[in-house]
Parts: C-alpha cells; structure tokens; sequence
C-alpha cells in the first residue's frame, strides 16, 4: 500500500470481497469509502479535500473491510516536514471523522462512553416529556439501525433520531403541531433548533456550557396513502401499524421506543441490503420529493451546520475577517445612549470590540459553536449573547418586537453576515431591519462585492454580495441606502472588493435630506 497527500494506492488482489473500507490514522477511524474499480492494476482512495487539509505530519495509515475489520493495507506515512503525529481533532481535543455531508465532524466512536451514556439519558427524558404530551414518538435513523442491526449505537454516527406520528397531514396543521411542540420543549428548558415546520433539533450542553450532544426529532404523518418523514422519506412501504403502538427495546441500559415493525422502516429509509453495514451510506432523495418538502415546511437549517463545522474547530475568537475600518465609520455615528445588536456575531470578537468603545451590545448568531467562542471571548461579560436564527421568519420578527419594546435606539452592525444567507432569507432580514429601525437608528452592512477564488456553494464564507443586489432587494421596503465605505482585502488566494452599505427607515433619511438642505 502507498500513501500520498493526494490518496491512498491498493493493490486489488488485497481487496478481496471488501466493498466499503474504513481509513484509519493511529487506529482512529477518519473516513469511510466505497472501494472503487481498479485502474491500471492500482485501487486509488483520493483523500477528501477536508481531511486532506489537516494532514500534517506523521501517522501509520491502515485500511480495513468495514463490515469484517480485516486490514486491506497499511503503511507509515508522513505528510510535509513535521514530525508531529497527526491528529484529527477540534478545538476541544475531540476526534474528528468524514460524515455523511462530506465534512469532518465529532461522532461518537473515539468519544468517552459517558458521551453515549448522556446522549442516550437525554433521549430517555426527552421521550417522557413528549409521551406525557401525547406524542407517539419512536427512533428512527441510524439510532433504529444500530440498535436492529448490531444491538448497540453506530460508531460513525453523533446523534439519537426520534419521530413522532403526527395525526394531521395538512402541512399547515403540521406545522402547527410543531410549534407546540416547540413551545412546550421551552417550558421545560430544553433548547431546540428549528431545521424546518417538520423538523426540530434539541441541544444539550456540558457543565461547562459548550455543545455537547443533541437528538432530532423527525415529523412523519401519512397524506394520499405515503408515510412521509421529511426532510429525505415519502413512500407507500410503510403502514400505521408498522409505527404503533410502539415497544420498548433497551440499548446501553437505556430503554427507547421503537415502531411496531422495525424493519420494514429500516427497509424503507435504507432498501433491503439494510443489514450490511455500510458508513457510506447517503439518502437520495428525488428532486421533486424535496421541493415538495421544501415548499410545505421551509428550510430553516441552511448554513448553520457550516458555521457549526467552521467555528468547532477554533479555540479562540479572531473574528471573521478584519473588521477594522467598518467598526471606526459605524461608532463614529452611533448616537449617544443607542444600543448596538451585532447581527450574525460569530464568535464575538467584533461585539466585544464594539462594547469596549463604551455601549450595550447585543450579539445574535445561529451557531452554538461561535456562541461557546463568543461567551469564552467576553471575559468581562460585556455582551449579552442570544441565539438567533436569521433564515426563521418568526423567530426573528419576535425578536424584533422585543426590541422595540426596549423603547430604545437600535444601530446594527452586520459584519458579512447578509452575503452569507440566501436570497430568501435576505428578505426576511430586510423586513426585520423595517421593523427596527427607528429615530436616528441605522445598520451598517459589510460584505465581499466581488468572487471569491475558492467559491463553493456548500460554503457560506465564500459567498458574496454585490451593492446592487442590495438595492433590488429593499426596493418593495421602506428603507434607504447609502454606500459609506469600500476596501479591498486579502481573501487566500484573491483581493476581493468589499463594500459597507447604511441602511435607514425611509422616513429618518427624508428628514436628513430636508436637514441638508437648509
């Protein structure tokens, strides 16, 4: 076996019957992947371009048949000139493995058993709260899997999955049932993120107040006779009582729910060769499935777990890009007594910035991860840290009127936070943004203008955001625009344009221009 920074060379004749191998770095699972055909007498395994990043240094690489762990190959490889293991880990020591999106993350195989020990009593207790709602709930996923398949969680996976059957099948009744069942999750002091109208995720924090683990809750209801369970199943293979009533079936001393029928939803999600393991495993979901998913229950997820990946990585806040020159135009006309909300904070290092120049501040992110950094940054807690998510209409106009409600003068700073949402969602900013901004209140936009070398639609920080896009887009609001800065900046491998926009009510830059006049 060879081993280069560009991929892993095998010989075929080693391969035997394997068909999924699993790539490990000290005895550490990092990637799973399908074997491909021979060329030339050589099996090549082209490295993922996110662990090939964070390879650095020196390693034994072995390679084994996923389903019966014999080794295919293995070799001492040492990538670049330093000597020091390789290790792929984040910000907080956890080893990292190649997921099912194609990025590297946490999962629970090299992860202390008392990671499993707490995601499965947090499933436990999050079952009894919705059981004593009514909610008929079952695991599903990679949790039903592994516990039909192997009697145990799936090493390559990181979370619980559960539905509920929901007995509405009008995705606004849907959508209803959701919400309630987010209202009620709050009462008792859970924290639960919006992926969708169909689909909540529930966050769990350690003592220490960083992401720990998380279960989601899936919503599957039946409409024209198909089971649907949003966001990837709708099909006509499963019937009500293959979901209830449902039985309990124990994994690692945990007692959890399963459907009535487990396998004929394993068959469903996951086709009849459900019993081979395979890590590589990915939903395909028609397009047209999707839409229809899409357009009933929305997408309230984009982006986030980008942000999730990109921030879990980092142990100490340096902001997103330099942010310099726009802090100094936006402070230089900020009001005496205004309050400052930094929309999309990231990982605090701006907010704190603009607090430490003498105002309250408030900062707002969708990702936990860059809420941990931005907590950790602000060592004289002179922020108040939320978690707000911009793509969730609702959410954002609630906050929105808890901010007037304040009865105070608001300036926003959005430091490349609306070139990194999409045009939908920029949308509902914009409505927000009409909402609140009042009396001498602004916002102050930085964005790149210009494409980024390195673009990559599954990656939000290399998106951009022309002026005149901007302009199109607040047309129908009653907001006015004005460019008050551009620069250049260093963005790997190109200088990119940027560019920060004002933004105020319509009604406030009237009575400026009248002012000027005179």
């Amino acid at each position: 076996m060879k081993v280069s920074l560009h991929r892993i060379e095998l010989d075929p004749y080693a391969i035997e019957d394997a068909i999924v191998a699993d790539v490990r770095l000290d005895g550490h699972r990092v990637w799973s992947v399908e074997i491909p055909y021979s060329e030339n007498g050589v099996i090549s395994l082209e490295w993922p371009a996110p662990l090939r990043a964070r390879l650095h240094g020196r390693t034994r690489v072995t390679v084994h048949d996923s389903v019966t762990g014999r080794e295919i190959g293995g070799a001492d490889a040492r990538f670049g000139r330093s000597d020091d293991p390789v290790e792929i880990v984040d910000a907080r020591g956890r080893w990292l493995a190649m997921t099912k999106w194609d990025r590297l993350g946490p999962v629970l195989e090299g992860r202390d058993d008392a990671v499993v020990d707490r995601l499965l009593q947090s499933a436990s207790s999050l079952v009894e709260a919705l059981e004593e709602r009514g909610h008929e709930v079952y695991i599903v996923g990679g949790t039903l899997l592994g516990l039909v398949r192997d009697g145990r969680m799936l090493p390559h996976d990181d979370d619980v999955d559960l539905a509920f059957l929901c007995r509405e099948d009008n995705p606004a009744d849907i959508a209803l049932v959701s919400f309630e069942m987010e209202r009620s999750l709050r009462s008792l002091g859970y924290t639960v993120v919006r992926h969708s109208l169909a689909h909540l995720e529930v966050e769990f924090f350690n003592e220490q107040g960083e992401p720990d683990h998380y279960v989601d809750i899936f919503t599957g209801f039946f409409r024209d006779g198909l089971y649907c369970q949003p966001f990837a199943l709708r099909g006509p293979e499963v019937g009500e009582s293959d979901l209830v009533p449902t039985r309990r079936r124990e994994i690692h001393g945990v007692e959890l729910p399963e459907p009535a029928n487990p396998e004929a939803w394993l068959a469903y999600a996951y086709g009849p060769g459900w019993r081979v393991p395979d890590p590589t495993f990915k939903f395909e979901t028609p397009r047209w499935t999707r839409q229809r998913f899409e357009s009933w229950f929305g997408v309230y997820n984009s982006g986030r777990v980008f942000w999730d990946k990109y921030y879990m990585e980092r142990d100490v806040s340096t902001g997103f890009a330099d942010a310099g020159s726009s802090i100094k135009r936006f402070l230089a006309d900020v009001p005496s007594g205004a309050r400052i909300l930094d929309l999309g904070c990231g990982d605090g290092r701006w907010s704190v910035e603009l607090a430490q120049a003498g105002h309250r501040v408030t900062g707002v992110d969708y990702s936990h991860e860059a809420l941990r950094l931005a907590r950790a940054h602000d060592v004289d807690r002179v922020v108040d840290f939320h978690y707000l998510n911009l793509n969730d209409r609702g959410a954002l106009l609630e906050f929105g009127a808890r901010m007037l409600e304040t009865g105070d003068e608001w300036c926003i700073f959005a430091h490349h936070t609306a070139q990194s949402i999409t045009k939908a969602n920029r949308r509902t900013v914009f409505r927000f943004l009409e909402l609140v901004l009042r009396g001498r209140g602004f916002a102050d936009l930085t964005d790149y203008t210009t494409m980024s070398a390195d673009y990559e639609h599954a990656r939000p920080a290399t998106w951009h955001l022309p002026t005149e896009w901007i302009e199109e887009e607040i047309a129908e609001r009653r907001l006015r625009l004005g460019v008050i800065g551009r620069g250049r900046r260093q963005d790997g491998r190109r200088i990119r344009r940027t560019s920060q926009v004002r933004i105020t009510a319509a009604s406030h830059a009237a009575a400026e221009g009248k002012k000027d006049t005179r």
